[in-house]
């Protein structure tokens, strides 16, 4: 197959001037020499007014005529925002990228190359990982699917179905075939872009890719700074996607898979929950889990996180899980990294 496929990598952005430089270095610092294009879509409230100057000025100092920069007339949220950027794309693979999370050297060419294992490769997926700090100081991460080569999976098997939800979180490095789009993105902040990626995965083949491509920034991420965007249940809008991707009975199975996945498999979401989210999310969180899973009941891990994040103060839980991610799962990252080349601004 000797396709010549075009990248379109959409990046929203909102009060970005301090995250966007690495993330747009990590692109132009690629080495990929096939045509792509970058649309930026600007989102900061117009009274921000010093912020989108200097968001301009930083886009204006690349000098690329690849870049199309689309400054909204007002904030439009995230997902709107996501929405606006891929409608305007031309390329035949559409390549997300949040503002602060940073790519890999090689990220953009092992995605091209996936795609042309297979004439049905839909979609591509990735390892990636999270860091404080220093992006030489793993604190947690997505595992690869097979450490040893680019794996490609369908949702026939449930083993390919839960090991690829898992990695679809973070926009940053997914990647989808335009012309198999037939699901919009979404309007709900923590799935606009997974309704789109599921759909395709749903008829098509998905490539997890073995290295990791991706870095992601805990401290800059807007989960830890902008509570309302848990108001929405994070919970139920999982639910809610996989019975409207998956509904009719020849995708069952797959939907119960789903209900297993967000509701049995994800009990360290309620940390976060209780960390970050608005007063009273947290229990609703829990009694959402029991309601659609009632045999969580039984499963020791549950209690624990239920317990544990109702019954110990925020301040204290915060500090906790910082010092865990810093000093003890950091112990167990060490082959876990990403090969750039340019200097990581803090």
């Amino acid at each position: 197959m000797n396709e010549k496929l075009k990248f379109s990598i959409c990046i929203p952005v909102y009060k970005g001037s301090e995250l966007l430089k690495n993330s747009l270095d990590s692109i132009f610092r690629q080495n990929f020499d096939n045509d792509f294009e970058i649309i930026i879509g600007e989102d900061t409230p117009p009274e921000f007014v010093d912020e989108i100057k200097k968001i301009k000025s930083l886009v204006d100092s690349y000098n690329d005529p690849r870049i199309r920069f689309i400054k909204n007339e007002k904030n439009l949220g995230y997902a709107i925002n996501l929405q606006n950027i891929v409608s305007m794309a031309t390329g035949d693979i559409l390549f997300l990228m949040a503002q602060d999370d940073i790519l890999s050297k090689n990220s953009l060419q092992k995605t091209y190359d996936a795609f042309l294992l297979d004439d049905d490769i839909g979609c591509v997926t990735r390892p990636y990982f999270w860091f404080m700090d220093d992006i030489n100081k793993p604190v947690r991460a997505v595992l690869p699917y097979d450490e040893n080569k680019d794996s490609i999976l369908d949702s026939k098997h449930k083993d390919h179905f839960m090991k690829i939800f898992e990695s679809v979180g973070q926009l940053s490095g997914l990647a989808y075939r335009r012309s198999f789009l037939d699901a919009p993105f979404n309007d709900e902040c923590f799935l606009a872009h997974i309704y789109p990626f599921a759909s395709i995965y749903k008829k098509h083949k998905c490539v997890f890719l073995k290295d990791y491509t991706v870095a992601v920034g805990i401290l800059s991420s807007q989960t830890r700074s902008l509570s309302s965007i848990y108001d929405l249940s994070p919970t139920e809008s999982w639910l809610k996607m996989y019975r409207t991707i998956f509904s009719g009975e020849e995708y069952k199975q797959q939907l119960g898979w789903g209900i297993d996945h967000i509701c049995g498999n994800n009990f360290e979401g309620l940390v976060q929950l209780k960390n970050y989210a608005n007063p009273g999310v947290l229990w609703r969180e829990i009694k959402i889990i029991v309601k659609n899973r009632p045999k969580n009941l039984l499963n020791i891990k549950f209690w624990f996180y239920a317990i544990g994040t109702l019954i110990i103060p925020k301040v204290i839980l915060r500090k906790m899980v910082d010092w865990y991610k810093n000093t003890i799962l950091s112990r167990k990252m060490t082959n876990v990294k990403i090969e750039h080349n340019f200097d990581i601004h803090n």
